[in-house]
């Protein structure tokens, strides 16, 4: 496994990187300048000046409104030019979907990227939805059981490290129950030992959920995690294995 290290950064770089993030998360609608500098944590001069070289190359762009900016199209082009996740994705979505079919959850496919997880694809049989997560989200690795089943795959130094990196982002990110480095680091531990995580209501009322780790069979794929959410209610311990079997089953 790929040991994480925290590399030295630029100041620049490392905002410019914030700044995209931040894009991502919003629509075509954008966020002005003030907005941008305030959830990079950046004084406005200097986002400005990130924004200007990030235009410059096509990776942020003004939108119809003064002072707001989006995402540009090098974005998007780029992300077309890198399809090596796609076969890998192909081979999850036909399980997904019947899984999706027979339970009537919906399932999300999770990779790793840093000390986050991003959802890779998403399938329901619902139309109208408020999902805990959409395509593109990005999450601190170990919110969530998809992410968790994730760190399951890794070595324990690689999941030290991911959990250190994180553990402000644990105490800041929305729960409603309290989430801490060692809850993170015990739920990793509990799902290393039974090949499978669970999320037992840490961050959604009356919502728990199951994360099945998939790793990566060839060298050129990556380690992924399929996941679904069901009621806390539900989720007694043989109900939990029965759908993990049931999971593994449509997986195949």
């Amino acid at each position: 496994m790929t040991t994480l290290k925290r590399p030295a950064t630029s100041s620049n770089a490392e905002r410019t990187l914030d700044i995209m993030l931040a894009l991502g998360e919003v629509g075509p609608e954008g966020l002005s300048l003030a907005d941008i500098a305030e959830r990079v944590g950046s004084a406005k001069s200097a986002t400005h000046r990130s924004l200007a070289a990030m235009i410059a190359k096509g990776f942020a762009e003004p939108t119809g409104r003064y002072g707001h900016y989006r995402l540009g199209v090098a974005v998007p082009m780029l992300a077309r030019r890198q399809e090596r996740f796609e076969p890998q994705v192909q081979k999850f979505r036909a399980g997904m979907t019947e899984f999706a079919r027979r339970t009537g959850f919906t399932v999300y496919l999770l990779v790793q990227s840093g000390t986050d997880a991003i959802c890779a694809e998403m399938i329901s049989r619902a139309s109208r939805q408020e999902f805990t997560m959409g395509l593109g989200t990005r999450v601190p690795m170990g919110v969530g059981a998809g992410s968790l089943a994730l760190m399951s795959l890794l070595s324990d130094s690689a999941i030290d490290q991911i959990v250190d990196a994180n553990a402000d982002r644990y105490l800041k990110h929305p729960s409603v129950r309290p989430v801490n480095r060692d809850i993170i680091l015990g739920q990793v531990i509990d799902a290393k030992g039974r090949g499978y995580a669970v999320n037992r209501g840490f961050f959604f009322y009356g919502e728990g959920g199951v994360g099945l780790p998939r790793p990566a069979a060839e060298h050129y794929e990556v380690d992924m995690a399929v996941s679904f959410n069901a009621p806390l209610d539900l989720m007694s311990e043989d109900w939990t294995d029965s759908q993990v079997r049931q999971l593994r089953d449509c997986l195949k």
